[in-house]
């Protein structure tokens, strides 16, 4: 019991030490605000910040993974000092020093109790940040970044209005969700309600959004969709553009710059159209430098010499990550979606992203693609409505209603919904028809090119709705009823066809439900680990199958911790964990499932979400990713597939170094599966030993089996397997300071 006790806890404490990285990929073409500040763009967008340098064309990406509080950026500005002050959607402030590589977060507003806390704006005039909420302003001091003020009530304006947009020249204009607030000389007191003179949009002019301010030619002129208005006296009047929608404004010189609509337009006396922009969500425009930027759904258009560019850095095409899988080549694949919102497949080879779609790729027939699996040889592609495509190699292949006998959903048997696809050991590729029409819910491949499909008996005579799919050990094929179709088709189905394609009748079937013992009929993720167990990840936890040969030995007590949790992926590592993708985050639970080694949520990792939908792994590298709405994290551990032998046997770094009263840890690499380790002193004195995690590498903290950190000197690695028929040795020298 006590070895037992010290397993757990010693699990417990070193796993963060075995976790060497965390970094998000993610969209960053849609560009909601952008500021230019010496020669530097700085992109706030619906996937973190990015800058570029205009004097080399160089990126730089920030997510959570780099120290932002949230990657759903919302305004962006630069003091004068450098520093960039980022807003969020859920209330967070970070500010971001480039000289000293320093991410700050302010949490004030976050933890208020106002249910809407997006930063609407940023706006920062001389010693002073100006942030603008859904209920007010807040001042801010840029060198403290303590709050100087915050104002919630604007002289006849209702308390806690939203307030869109600021200026500040002289004196401070805050556009609200009724109309003009502007600060009354000689009132110090900016809280107070009586310091602001508030004007409503609807004197004059039926305004209904206002989005830019700025001075010209002595006036405060205000861009909205009724086009660039003024106030005289206290009422509305249209300078230009009456009755367009003028997005923002940029003063060039003696020209006053315009976006409106989709048109750059420049006023000088006379209006002069400049460019006419294609694209979506353009909304915000700068001059600089005799070139014009403007912000779109597709990253920053850079308009020069009448010729537009596109300026994003190499991101994923899409945040949606509803599949993911790691091909034998170490490349991730991930799907997009369906139901006309796909964007095709992405594929990240761990530096470059690469978006494959219907035009670039003939095979794609449409972007609709949903599920995303993997094989030694193959990757493949699960299509909405059209099949799906096999990539061998660089040769796509596609199957579908047109060229297979394939029969697709009741109200359109041409229409043919792919769900998980698993190849056998033999070579053949099953799949799940989502929905057929004729009762046949799984398919089979051969190696030979031909495609069977089975079902329409005694175990699935109706028309089921399926989604995933697993092959065991003993060649049985195990899916499940999906959440969406029949709640009496729902369960876990199984079928072994004996390794005869074409011979059905040594075929065996059955179907587990609630009656057998299922926690729940709603399966919705399945993995084999390395002891041939069949993990069931359910809307309310775990259930395994400890013997698939025996469906019978369902249990369902021994994952505690996850359950109630509804489990949407599950991945085994090479040291038999396994990984649980939920709506609460990330869980790490050991091999035989009885303890809960971490709970990564968005609060205590840089995961932008709970909601992970997705799981992949890289055993040889050790990469775990996780797919969300927000792209992707790729969490970068210990845990990979063990050597078959000592031969590359290795420790880093080395020389090391140890400073007295500080935590270091020394990484032992080219290890086989279950090493036991060895640490000798120069005399052949043993040290320290242990058991290794399990795979390729593992950690050591530099101390003996009395807790004392060593001695400067010259150390010798001892590692061997349990049968201790394979040996490795390897030295390293320590520095102590």
């Amino acid at each position: 019991m006590k070895k037992i006790l010290i397993a757990i806890f010693f699990s417990t404490v070193i796993f963060a030490q075995n976790v060497s990285n965390w970094q998000n990929y993610s969209d960053m073409k849609s560009i909601n605000d952008f500021v230019i500040k010496e020669n530097i763009i700085w992109a706030a967008t619906n996937g973190g910040v990015f800058s570029f340098h205009l004097s080399d064309n160089s990126f730089q990406k920030f997510t959570k993974s780099e120290g932002l509080a949230s990657q759903s950026i919302t305004a962006i500005d630069v003091d004068n000092a450098g520093k960039v002050w980022i807003g969020t959607a859920e209330g967070f402030i970070n500010v971001y020093d480039p000289s000293i590589n320093k991410m700050s977060t302010i949490y004030q507003i976050f933890q208020t109790n106002y249910s809407k806390k997006n930063i609407n704006d940023i706006f920062i005039r001389n010693d002073t940040v100006y942030v603008t909420t859904e209920f007010g302003v807040s001042l801010i001091n840029p060198e403290n970044l303590s709050f100087i003020l915050n104002i919630r009530k604007f002289g006849d304006f209702n308390s806690q209005i939203p307030v869109s947009k600021i200026y500040v020249n002289e004196r401070i204009n805050v556009v609200t969700q009724a109309g003009l607030a502007v600060n009354k000389e000689g009132i110090s007191n900016l809280s107070a309600p009586d310091a602001w003179e508030s004007t409503p949009f609807l004197t004059g002019i039926p305004v209904s959004k206002v989005y830019d301010i700025i001075t010209y030619d002595e006036k405060f002129l205000f861009a909205t969709n009724k086009g660039i208005i003024h106030k005289e006296d206290s009422t509305w009047k249209t300078f230009l553009y009456e009755d367009k929608n003028v997005y923002s404004l940029h003063v060039d010189g003696n020209s006053l710059v315009s976006l409106v609509g989709n048109e750059i337009h420049s006023y000088n006396q006379n209006d002069n159209l400049i460019y006419s922009l294609s694209g979506n969500n353009i909304k915000k425009i700068i001059k600089h430098r005799n070139t014009y930027y403007s912000s779109s759904s597709n990253g920053i258009i850079k308009i020069k010499e009448n010729a537009a560019n596109i300026i994003k850095p190499n991101a994923p095409v899409s945040n949606s990550m509803l599949s993911l899988t790691v091909d034998s080549e170490g490349n991730l694949w991930s799907a997009t979606g369906k139901d006309a919102e796909g964007m095709g497949v992405m594929k990240f080879d761990g530096t470059k992203w690469e978006n494959i779609n219907r035009n670039n790729n003939d095979a794609f027939l449409t972007n609709d693609f949903h599920k995303v699996s993997s094989s030694e040889n193959a990757v493949f592609f699960s299509n909405w409505g059209r099949g799906f495509v096999r990539l061998v190699d660089t040769t796509y292949q596609v199957f579908n209603a047109a060229n297979t006998d394939l029969v697709g959903i009741p109200i359109d048997r041409n229409f043919i919904v792919i769900n998980g696809i698993e190849e056998d050991q033999n070579g053949n590729v099953w799949f799940l028809n989502y929905w057929a029409a004729d009762k046949k819910p799984i398919s089979v491949l051969s190696k030979e090119g031909k495609i069977y499909s089975y079902g329409n008996n005694s175990v699935i005579n109706s028309v089921i709705t399926v989604k995933e799919i697993i092959i065991d050990q003993n060649n049985t094929k195990w899916f499940t009823g999906d959440m969406g179709g029949d709640v009496s088709t729902r369960g876990l189905y199984y079928l072994n066809n004996n390794n005869t394609l074409e011979n059905e009748d040594d075929d065996t079937w059955g179907r587990l439900t609630a009656r057998n013992g299922l926690r729940d009929e709603d399966i919705r993720a399945m993995a084999i680990d390395k002891y041939g167990e069949l993990i069931l990840g359910t809307r309310l936890g775990v259930d395994i199958i400890p013997d698939p040969a025996n469906p019978n030995s369902l249990r369902g007590d021994q994952y505690f911790s996850l359950r109630s949790q509804t489990i949407n992926s599950i991945i085994v590592d090479p040291i038999n964990q396994k990984w649980f993708a939920t709506e609460n985050g990330i869980f790490l639970v050991n091999s035989d499932g009885s303890v809960l080694i971490a709970n990564y949520t968005k609060d205590n990792s840089p995961l932008p979400t709970n909601f992970i939908k997705s799981l992949a792994i890289d055993k040889e590298k050790g990469i775990i990713y996780a797919g969300s709405d927000f792209g992707v994290t790729a969490i970068t551990t210990l845990f990979i597939e063990p050597n078959n032998d000592f031969s590359d046997l290795y420790v880093y770094p080395n020389p090391i170094t140890l400073i007295s009263g500080s935590d270091a840890n020394l990484t032992i690499s080219g290890l086989v599966e279950d090493s036991q380790i060895k640490i000798l002193d120069v005399t052949g004195k043993v040290i320290d030993e242990f058991i290794a995690l399990g795979g390729k590498k593992t950690n050591w903290n530099c101390k003996t089996s009395e807790g004392e950190m060593i001695a400067t000197g010259i150390y010798v690695i001892v590692a061997y397997n349990p049968e201790a028929d394979k040996i490795g040795y390897t030295k390293f020298a320590v520095i102590r300071k």
